[in-house]
């Protein structure tokens, strides 16, 4: 389980992640904290940085950049799933096209199925990069490819932001079976931004949220 943020604009949402990987009171397990790595990407259309860490959200000083495009994530693994910054999302994964795309989720889906669909040995990775690798394939048409993990292969939650580059189009996605006060994502759009979020992020920030209706593919 995990939290994120995906946001283009004049908004620094990273120490409201940091807040919220460090205590989560919606968090479904006892352990009320997603300390297991983080990411992020920020990007311009010219340029990205790549960060991803083994260590808590919260102990790392690393700063996010206020760049054009970011998106975030902390990561609570689930039992049995690879850790380590490797591990950690965002995962960037090459299109057929020659661009790239940057993804992050939130819950969990059918593994092994998924790495049957896309050739691979799902004991060497989580279900989130298999899940990456699988929308990469089929990303002329993602919003299909989405609702078809959603129907078959989702377990828990399909919480999906993802950033297109060069383009810098961005992506939410939500599907969930669980506990709408911790699985639902929020859009928050001001004059000089607009971004996707994790439910948690809302309690360290001073804005209204609107949120995103489950099945629908928001396009940034």
């Amino acid at each position: 389980m995990c939290r994120l943020y995906l946001s283009k604009g004049s908004v620094n949402l990273s120490k409201a992640l940091k807040f919220a990987a460090r205590y989560d009171p919606y968090a479904p397990s006892e352990k009320k904290q997603h300390g297991d790595g983080w990411g992020f990407v920020a990007a311009t259309r010219l340029s990205f940085m790549y960060y991803k860490s083994a260590a808590p959200a919260w102990e790392d000083p690393t700063p996010v950049p206020m760049w054009e495009a970011v998106l975030a994530h902390a990561r609570a693994a689930s039992i049995g799933e690879p850790l380590g910054a490797e591990h950690a999302h965002p995962y960037a994964v090459h299109l057929p096209n020659g661009g790239m795309i940057f993804v992050a989720h939130n819950g969990s889906v059918d593994k092994y199925s998924l790495a049957a669909e896309v050739g691979i040995d799902p004991n060497r990775h989580t279900d989130s990069y298999v899940l990456a690798l699988y929308l990469a394939r089929h990303w002329d048409d993602l919003e299909k490819a989405l609702d078809n993990v959603a129907n078959l292969y989702m377990k828990t939650a399909l919480n999906v932001v993802i950033l297109e580059y060069p383009s810098l189009r961005s992506f939410a996605y939500s599907r969930y079976k669980g506990n709408r006060n911790y699985y639902a994502l929020y859009i928050l759009k001001a004059k000089d931004y607009t971004a996707v979020v994790s439910s948690t992020l809302l309690r360290y920030l001073d804005v209204e949220g609107e949120e995103l209706a489950q099945g629908e593919l928001l396009t940034f």
